[in-house]
């Protein structure tokens, strides 16, 4: 197997500056929807900080739950997303429109599931946060409730924006992010604290204006996507569901789902873990989670970039400039997350003041929060491998790295910590940044070993071959 060296330069002068233009392009307005989301959580954080921590505990107990479903959309955007930037590399038009219409009645499979599941939210809250008290499990029933009752639009909206950015358009998502985190915050601030003459409905407020504002984004998304000349939606052909692109679109996205699902799960471990120093060590932990989101906003956008951009290049058959779009990736998301690291580590209580002003938990947060800035050469490491291996399709080993280090390492060495030592969240963030550490270090030695050719080269078969079928797709 060829091994490849990420130090080692494939590109000219001149393609460097290319491919850091196409980065920057693809990856900034993807940064810029990455922050807007955030920020969704974080109003619903902020706000409900101030109406009270146990408020503030409930909506993280709730979102822990939350992801879990999350994570199945994750196998339709994830497997969307690289065959369409596949397809687009490819010029196969008939490619991009079969998995962007299979894509979404997928989505709108999964999101009818995830709705039906709000019926049963108080039994999930009690098994994904049994050590929380009885106030803050009944609180984050009520809010997981509601956020349920939008599976649909959330998961139309998930998989429409991941189209978008596998065909290299991160600015339309940025803009119905826009919109939405926009009304998001007005609708909080009303809802929440009962102005403009309607019933404070406190941390159930929080949870209606998240689901208005995203049938608002998934409107915004979904006018976009059908007008756009690269989908070509309206026109004739390609528009049934189609069992062989079902597959391939879960054979590339089911990894990844998994690996969110396991992710989701051991962080539900993680919050118990937690939980065994007090539901004010689990406040602390939500608000240093909330920046290490922060931190984390560049490694998304580059990994986003380097997901279409490594798609695309493999779809023409390129490896060089994939190789080359890998190593200009890695250093752009070094350099934002390094600058963001210092500032974190240097600024701990000021960003922590930002979604709570109990003093305790400031106290408590503030070293953990310090260890976020140390260890964001990794973290940037990860998102740049993990964001160039999906380009081409290879899921299934960083799947298997992510349950090594979440489970065998994160969860154990955190235990140990709470448990044994008594190092309360400190301990507990012990063992995540192992995990941080050891996942990145992992997964470059994957990039290095050349594993994941045949697994491009498999991925770039399915688009360049996909060719026009008749109305009625026997094969399905």
């Amino acid at each position: 197997m060829k091994q490849f060296n990420v130090f080692k330069q494939d590109l000219t002068a001149q393609e460097v500056v290319k491919i850091r233009k196409e980065v920057l392009a693809i990856a900034l307005p993807a940064m810029g929807e990455n922050a807007l989301q955030m920020v969704l959580g974080l109003v619903d954080t902020a706000f409900l900080g101030y109406l009270h921590w146990q408020a503030m505990a409930a909506a993280g107990l709730a979102n822990q739950v939350f992801f879990i479903f999350q994570a199945f959309l994750v196998a339709i955007g994830t497997g969307s997303s690289v065959l369409v930037a596949n397809a687009v590399g490819a010029k196969n038009q008939n490619a991009i429109r079969g998995t962007t219409w299979n894509g979404l009645y997928l989505a709108l499979i999964i999101g009818l599931i995830i709705t039906s599941f709000s019926l049963f939210s108080s039994g999930l809250v009690l098994a994904g946060g049994a050590g929380a008290s009885e106030e803050v499990k009944s609180m984050a029933a009520s809010y997981l409730q509601i956020n349920l009752l939008g599976g649909v639009v959330l998961s139309l909206m998930f998989v429409l924006s991941a189209l978008l950015r596998g065909s290299g358009d991160t600015k339309s998502p940025l803009f119905a992010s826009l919109i939405a985190n926009s009304l998001n915050a007005f609708l909080d601030y009303i809802l929440i604290f009962g102005k403009l003459g309607l019933p404070s409905l406190g941390i159930e407020g929080a949870a209606w204006a998240t689901v208005l504002s995203r049938v608002v984004g998934m409107t915004i998304l979904a006018t976009i996507l059908f007008r756009s000349s690269r989908f070509r939606l309206r026109e004739k052909g390609n528009h049934n569901f189609s069992l062989k692109r079902t597959k391939e679109i879960l054979r590339v996205g089911l990894p990844t789902s998994m690996e969110n699902l396991f992710f989701s799960v051991g962080m539900l471990v993680f919050a118990n873990i937690l939980l065994m120093a007090g539901d004010q060590a689990y406040a602390a932990h939500r608000v240093g989670i909330n920046i290490e989101s922060i931190s984390f906003m560049p490694g998304f956008g580059v990994s986003v970039a380097l997901t279409a951009l490594v798609g695309q290049y493999n779809g023409r058959n390129d490896l060089r400039m994939v190789r080359g779009i890998v190593k200009q990736g890695w250093i752009i998301a070094c350099i934002f997350m390094v600058c963001a690291g210092i500032v974190i580590s240097l600024f701990p209580e000021f960003l922590i003041r930002i979604f709570t002003s109990d003093t305790t938990i400031v106290e408590m947060a503030a070293i953990p929060v310090r260890i976020i800035g140390i260890v964001q050469v990794f973290l940037a490491t990860d998102s740049a491998i993990t964001g160039s291996l999906r380009g081409v399709g290879e899921t299934k080993v960083p799947f298997i790295i992510s349950l090594i280090a979440v489970w065998g390492l994160r969860l154990p060495i955190g235990f140990i910590m709470v448990k044994y030592f008594n190092l309360g969240l400190l301990g507990a963030w012990i063992g995540m940044m192992t995990d941080f550490t050891t996942r990145s270090l992992l997964k470059l030695g994957v990039y290095a070993s050349g594993r994941w050719i045949r697994t491009a080269e498999k991925t770039r078969r399915t688009v360049v071959t996909d060719k026009e079928r008749p109305l009625v797709d026997r094969k399905a």
